[in-house]
This record gives structure tokens, sequence and C-alpha cells, in this order.
């Protein structure tokens, strides 16, 4: 989370002036080698340049890969993640 979450404050933050106020909910897959798989818009209550900088920040963000000693737990070798990121009214 913080990989992504830092990854996202950096796209988000010179764009401010193109998104609405809303949420995008994300869920996707974390492969073994911390590569993103199959990112799918749960929903969004924004614009559609919130959704697509959100993806983008997901798909760039460099995340570890995951543990050996995590992976026989996981189903497939890969762990499920669901994020919401929202922008709102101060």
């Amino acid at each position: 989370s913080d990989a992504i979450g830092s990854n996202w404050y950096h796209h988000i933050g010179p764009r401010m002036d193109m998104f609405s106020y809303g949420t995008v909910t994300v869920i996707f897959l974390v492969d073994s080698a911390g590569k993103v798989r199959n990112p799918r818009i749960l929903s969004n209550t924004s614009n559609e340049s919130f959704e697509i900088v959100t993806l983008e920040s997901i798909l760039t963000a460099e995340i570890p890969p995951i543990p050996p000693d995590v992976l026989p737990a996981l189903e497939g070798g890969q762990i499920e993640i669901d994020f919401s990121f929202s922008i709102i009214m101060n």
C-alpha cells in the first residue's frame, strides 16, 4: 500500500485541477514478482481523468516481490487487492 499510495500522490498532485471530487475503487492482482495484473475499476464517482490517473499510478508502482515464505499461503502465488482512492473537499 505504501508503494501504491506514494505513487498515486506523485501522479495526482500536479493534475488536481483535472479531477472531480469522488472515489475510484479498483481491484487487481499482485503476482509473486510484485507486478500488478488485471486491474479493474469496480466503481467511480469522480470522472474519467481520475480513473485513468489512478490506474496509471497502480500500474507504475514499484511493489516489492512477495516474500517467499508467504507465497505458499497465497492462491496461485498472488494476492488480490482492492483499493479506494478519493478526492474530497476540505
